[in-house]
């Protein structure tokens, strides 16, 4: 997984689909401390973070890539206020995955007396989906928890 940082201000934002407490952005627009620009597209961000990424927001904004997605984790505003947020969907997905496929491989060893290869292929590609996505949320905690010496003006001039 990699992580990294944008200080700057949100210029244009195009929300994608939003479910429960998800929402995929088509993209987001930055302007860099700078004056350069940034745009991250199929930004996926919980509930908190997205609250917080509107036009004309200034700050520190952490950006993540993990396994099959990338979004934000988390945000310092220009105010001070941090907010703190991974998307952990995934990583419940993979684990409820890996377990129904667990279990039609118990059922068929019980049954017909022989595993499944898509059911032992399909286990194995969850338990590494849910280990990366774990690990990426770790990461994500790590960075953000690194950097919260940092306060208020600090954090979003990277001063």
């Amino acid at each position: 997984m990699s992580t990294s940082i944008i200080d700057g201000t949100v210029e244009e934002v195009v929300t994608g689909r939003q479910r429960g407490s998800i929402t995929v952005f088509k993209s987001i627009r930055f302007k860099l401390e700078d004056g350069s620009g940034r745009t991250v597209t199929k930004a996926v961000v919980k509930q908190p973070v997205s609250d917080e990424l509107k036009p004309g927001a200034r700050g520190r904004f952490y950006f993540f890539n993990a396994f099959d997605i990338r979004g934000f984790h988390g945000v310092r505003m220009a105010d001070g206020r941090s907010i703190y947020a991974f998307p952990t969907n995934n990583q419940k997905l993979f684990l409820i995955l890996g377990l129904i496929n667990l279990a039609w491989i118990v059922f068929k060893v019980t049954v017909d007396g022989e595993i499944p290869l898509l059911g032992l292929a399909l286990m194995i590609l969850a338990v590494v989906g849910w280990i990366f996505m774990g690990k990426g949320e770790k990461e994500a905690r790590q960075q953000f928890d690194a950097d919260a010496d940092l306060s208020g003006k600090a954090a979003v001039t990277g001063a």
